[in-house]
């Protein structure tokens, strides 16, 4: 048994590394490794201490590895490895598993670490491209690996661990396998950020951010006399800078008994979750119900006698259109993006509608960004939802592909349109023409974006997390050149420029495409043509 687990766990992590969402990440993960460790002539800083950083030796960019790795990696990583056990059901694998005598705990908990196994490869080569960067900066030429590999240890190891673990709870636990539960984590992910940044107690620290923070700022304070001791430590992020900046000498975190206890409490919740996820796993009951259903004798009998009558139907004769008729597919998908939601969502969305018209004017500008969650569970399935499904062969033998994308796209805006409806009327009332001028750039500009997305990856997770980054970075923190709404700010003009070059590549990808297609049915066509006289051998033999 023990054998057959590690087999179980070795291929689920084949699996993964196979994937191009592996390589996406790992191509992320060595550019983070050169763009967090600038030379002091680049003119920015990512981590710095009131204006002063320390020399980049083993110490420091040990600790720089471990705490800006896991809180990039929750985020990323969540959304690359969260639906495995959910895609097994897709692939119709969960019969296979629900009929094996593998338990639910094993079965789980397989899942859980061989997704911790692919974050900590990803972790180690950020790692040897840190020590990389420590030989190319050349401020100090010693790699000392223990301080590589204590802040790996102590933060990288139970924090990953604990990401690992929400990977399957948020696969298994009911209502959080869609948007809702991406939404939440997200959520999840920025509680974290906060209060490892803020706040100087360790216990709710799963990035081990203040733990680190802590002693820099302590030798900081030894080394220049405008710092303080007592205050919280640095900032993460993009700082512009002019002239070299300030630095120090720093011997790295002093991981006493206290720090330990607190990290070992995210391994035994990584465990705990671990072990209430395969108590909430159903082992696939769809799957297994599918085989368990027998008939009565009688009920055979009947089905028998209406397949006989059956044939003595006659079907209604096919009325072929040449015409393709845009609207008519456009009703379709919009039909098809808000059917399936539940009642909640339809509460929720005329609340919104009502809301938008009487918020304030001057209180809108917090309200939007509200506004445009609810349509994220549409817009993610822009482009992705025939793979998902594997009905992409057939809607596309009715009608060819650019009709096909643009009908989908036409349906996206006129759902976000149709969503935000109510701060339209209420900008309109007003007489806010610019506000109606931005809101319009920006909701073509979101379904474009999830269409283009997921055309190109055939899938609803880059465009999930990445949406949720620029909703977060841009209407809810408005920040320059992200908030793509533009009210009040407008950035119009950028955004109908991206949308512009955002349509023109998912065209080029449907004609790119559609020609492969084509070339690939002429081939087949070609050959079972029949040569010259083959029908003749055949008669022959």
């Amino acid at each position: 048994m023990r054998s057959n687990y590690l087999y179980l766990l070795k291929g689920n992590i084949i699996q993964e590394m196979r994937r191009y969402t592996f390589l996406l990440i790992m191509g992320i993960t060595l550019f983070l490794g050169y763009a967090l460790i600038p030379a002091a002539s680049d003119g920015y800083e990512v981590f710095y201490i009131k204006g002063v950083r320390g020399i980049y030796n083993s110490h420091w960019l040990g600790a720089m590895v471990a705490m800006l790795s896991t809180m990039l990696l929750w985020l990323f990583g969540f959304y690359m490895l969260r639906s495995k056990i959910s895609e097994d059901q897709r692939l119709k694998m969960g019969q296979i598993i629900a009929s094996t005598p593998i338990r639910n705990l094993r079965y789980i908990s397989s899942r859980a670490l061989s997704n911790f196994c692919v974050l900590m490869i990803i972790e180690l080569i950020l790692v040897v491209a840190f020590m990389g960067m420590q030989l190319l900066r050349g401020e100090d030429l010693h790699i000392n690996l223990a301080a590589y590999l204590l802040p790996l240890l102590f933060v990288s190891i139970p924090s990953l661990l604990l990401l690992s673990a929400f990977t399957v709870l948020f696969d298994v636990f009911p209502g959080l396998k869609g948007a809702v539960g991406n939404v939440l984590f997200f959520v999840i992910w920025i509680f974290f950020s906060v209060m490892s940044i803020s706040n100087s107690s360790s216990l709710w620290d799963v990035f081990g951010i203040s733990a680190i923070q802590t002693g820099m700022t302590k030798e900081a304070a030894a080394h220049f006399d405008f710092i303080s001791a007592n205050e919280i430590g640095g900032s993460i992020g993009y700082y512009p800078i002019e002239g070299r900046t300030p630095t120090f000498e720093w011997s790295g975190v002093d991981w006493n008994g206290h720090l330990l206890t607190s990290r070992l409490i995210w391994v035994l919740a990584a465990m705990v979750i671990i072990l209430l996820s395969s108590q909430l796993f159903n082992r696939f009951a769809a799957a297994k119900t599918a085989f368990s259903v027998k008939l009565p004798a009688h009920d055979m009998k009947n089905k028998v006698v209406e397949r006989e009558e059956r044939k003595s139907y006659q079907l209604s004769p096919v009325k072929r259109d040449k015409r393709v008729r845009l609207s008519r597919l456009v009703r379709a998908e919009f039909r098809i993006m808000i059917k399936g939601m539940s009642i909640w969502w339809y509460l929720l969305v005329l609340g919104s509608m009502v809301a938008s018209l009487l918020v304030p004017l001057d209180q809108i500008k917090s309200w939007l960004p509200v506004l445009m969650l609810w349509p994220l569970a549409i817009w993610s399935q822009m482009g992705n939802r025939e793979f998902y499904y594997s009905t992409n062969e057939l809607l596309l033998s009715s009608c060819p592909r650019l009709y096909k994308f643009f009908s989908v796209w036409i349906a996206g805006i006129l759902v976000t349109l149709l969503i935000s409806s109510g701060a339209l009327i209420h900008f309109f009332l007003e007489g806010e023409l610019t506000y109606i001028y931005s809101w319009i750039v920006g909701m073509i500009f979101v379904p474009t974006l999830a269409l283009t997305l997921g055309t190109v990856t055939r899938s609803r997770k880059l465009f999930e997390v990445l949406y949720m980054l620029l909703w977060y970075l841009g209407p809810v923190n408005d920040l320059p050149y992200l908030n793509f709404l533009g009210v009040p700010t407008g950035y119009a003009t950028l955004y109908i420029m991206l949308t512009f070059v955002l349509l023109v590549v998912g065209i080029m990808i449907q004609l790119v495409q559609e020609g492969k297609l084509l070339a690939g049915f002429r081939k087949n066509t070609k050959m079972n043509q029949p040569t010259k006289g083959e029908y003749h051998e055949k008669l022959e033999k």
